[in-house]
């Protein structure tokens, strides 16, 4: 049976906390810390495992952030192939401002990769696939990594009879030339593509079309914040309106986008209920505080709502 296989050559370990208040010059006491595994593509694999997908998340892992990052997916029962780096893997903190309501997000720079360490990454990529995979890459490249590393995995992925599903602005022009199935972007992504802000919603489908047109994705799918969301293929455009919810953090809802499209996907969906299943499940990450991502039981609800409405 085929599997979604996701790619994260920077991930993260992520630390979440609630504090009262968030002022300059003060010690702020922090509670309510919890800690989970990130980056674009470990996400990706815990939303798509969540909705019933085969998945395998193919990471870096280096020093004790690496290895925590490996023991909370082995709690997920996440099946991984780490790649084994010289550097640390990076950590992301987040801080919920509970006082004024806001969010606060910093995420820290990974470490360098080395080109054996590259070559590793891509070799276990190919030892993986199997005919009719989707493999995702998703997230930003670390330093010292090419920028052609995408278009390498996508090169191999149809190689192999897979689907590349390119979920990144870094890296995303050598992959477009090298030709893949998905391309996914979003409001603050798509212009360093576009070289300027576009219209919703003309000019954005004119744009993932041409796109499309060009032979760079097979499709394209932007969302667009409380616009909604378009997915561009030679067939036409399929849409999906924002799901309205009371919001807790937008931490993980792009992924969660992507991993609930592949799953779709994966079970034979078409572009508009896979894109009408990944608004869902970006809504009701959103629903949950901090890092957390979704409960499946809350992405059906939200799929059955909007899908009653359309």
């Amino acid at each position: 049976m085929p599997r979604i296989i996701t790619l994260t050559p920077n991930p993260t370990y992520d630390f979440a906390v609630d504090a009262d208040f968030v002022e300059p010059n003060r010690k702020l006491r922090c509670k309510n810390p919890k800690s989970h595994p990130g980056g674009g593509g470990v996400n990706v694999a815990r939303a798509a495992h969540r909705l019933g997908a085969d998945v395998l998340a193919i990471l870096t892992a280096g020093g004790l952030y690496g290895d925590a990052v490996k023991g909370l997916l082995g709690e997920e029962l996440i099946p991984i192939r780490a790649i084994p780096v010289r550097g640390e893997t990076r950590i992301a903190f987040h801080v919920q401002d509970l006082k004024g309501d806001h969010e606060y997000r910093f995420n820290l720079p990974g470490a360098e990769m080395t080109n054996a360490e590259v070559e590793a990454m891509l070799a276990a990529t190919d030892a993986a696939i199997r005919d009719g995979d989707y493999v995702v890459g998703s997230g930003s490249l670390p330093g010292g990594k090419p920028d052609d590393f995408w278009a390498r995995a996508a090169r191999i992925v149809k190689d192999k009879g897979g689907r590349f599903v390119l979920d990144s602005i870094h890296g995303v022009r050598p992959a477009l030339d090298e030709g893949i199935y998905l391309l996914r972007l979003n409001k603050f992504e798509y212009p360093a593509l576009a070289g300027r802000d576009l219209q919703w919603p003309d000019e954005i489908i004119a744009f993932a079309s041409d796109i499309v047109k060009k032979g760079g994705a097979a499709r394209v799918a932007i969302s667009h914040g409380g616009d909604g969301a378009i997915m561009a293929s030679a067939d036409g455009v399929a849409r999906a309106p924002v799901i309205k919810i009371k919001a807790e953090s937008a931490v993980g809802a792009g992924d969660s986008f992507v991993g609930a499209i592949a799953a779709a996907m994966l079970k034979g969906a078409d572009d508009e209920e896979a894109l009408r299943r990944g608004a869902a499940a970006a809504a009701a990450t959103r629903m949950t505080p901090g890092t957390a991502l979704f409960r499946a039981e809350d992405v059906e609800r939200l799929y059955a709502q909007a899908t009653s409405r359309a």
